[in-house]
């Protein structure tokens, strides 16, 4: 059975900057992102695979974005793992209104 990774983050840095900081420290650690979530602008989840023996890599680069999490408690050695980060934005309304065009 494959290892699952759960992290949570409350980002205090602007929501796309958040969000790009969890693409690159993917792409940094050899991962990709499989899916996301956004829950207007107060919470999105990002589902990613990420190669098991760089899951260090992947925390510390958050970190160094300024997204705390917890270490993974799974030690997947080289197997890919999937996982998911859910981010809170500090910052966040509630009501994220985008415009849409008219159509006839």
């Amino acid at each position: 059975m494959r290892s699952f990774l759960k992290y949570e983050a409350v980002a205090t840095l602007e929501r796309n900057a958040a969000l790009t900081a969890v693409a690159d420290a993917l792409g940094a650690a050899g991962g990709w992102i499989v899916d996301h979530t956004l829950f207007s602008d107060v919470m999105a989840t990002v589902r990613f695979a990420l190669p098991g023996d760089r899951t260090g890599l992947f925390e510390t680069a958050l970190a160094d974005a300024g997204l705390r999490v917890e270490p993974a408690a799974v030690t997947a050695g080289a197997e890919e793992v999937n996982g998911a980060i859910t981010l809170t934005f500090a910052r966040g309304t509630g009501d994220l209104r985008r415009d849409v065009p008219a159509f006839s």
